[in-house]
């Protein structure tokens, strides 16, 4: 008899497989106001573990009483929930939330349609082909992610990231001193 989690494994592969596939879309800049002080914030996590979630709860709570308005999109590779999410400010999803050929399904796809950050912010520090496929379809304004040799089209700017050394807070304050230094903005 072959085991349930055979076919969860193959499912997920297949997934992966297909998800990935296709052209990665190359950013272009979009409205902006003033990126020292942006009216919407989204950010883009890729986690495997209850920890990894934690410190993003930690990073929104921070943002949301600093500046304002936060979105942090929360994907995991995995199908099972890394753990319950209760603030609305983080949205979270997974591989149940895709076809078996790697597609999103309507109501993810109407998500990623409907959200339109001034800033968006990149956490992945792997080149992960799957999640840069997801950060690229994310409208935003201005992209600004870790610095991944090859992957770095999807962004206006990039910066070294070391999660283990710094984490996810110390990036977003390194991201904003860079920004506030800067002084993009349009009129």
């Amino acid at each position: 008899m072959i085991e349930v989690a055979y076919f969860d494994d193959l499912k997920k592969n297949i997934q992966i497989y297909f998800g990935k596939k296709g052209p990665v879309a190359d950013h272009k800049p979009g409205i902006i106001h003033d990126l020292s002080k942006p009216r919407n914030i989204g950010m883009f996590f890729c986690v495997e573990s209850k920890a990894e979630l934690d410190e993003v709860r930690k990073l929104v709570r921070y943002i949301r009483s600093n500046e304002g308005k936060v979105t942090a999109l929360v994907f995991s590779h995995e199908p099972e929930k890394v753990d319950v999410i209760t603030d609305k400010s983080i949205f979270y999803f997974d591989l149940n939330d895709f076809t078996l050929f790697g597609r999103m399904k309507n109501y993810l796809q109407e998500t990623f349609d409907k959200e339109d950050f001034e800033l968006m912010i990149s956490f992945i520090d792997q080149p992960d082909p799957f999640c840069y496929k997801l950060v690229s379809e994310v409208k935003a304004g201005f992209k600004v992610g870790p610095d991944n040799p090859g992957l770095n089209k999807i962004y206006d700017l990039t910066l070294k990231f070391d999660p283990g050394e710094k984490g996810y807070r110390k990036f977003y304050d390194q991201v904003r001193h860079y920004l506030s230094v800067l002084k993009i903005k349009t009129r």
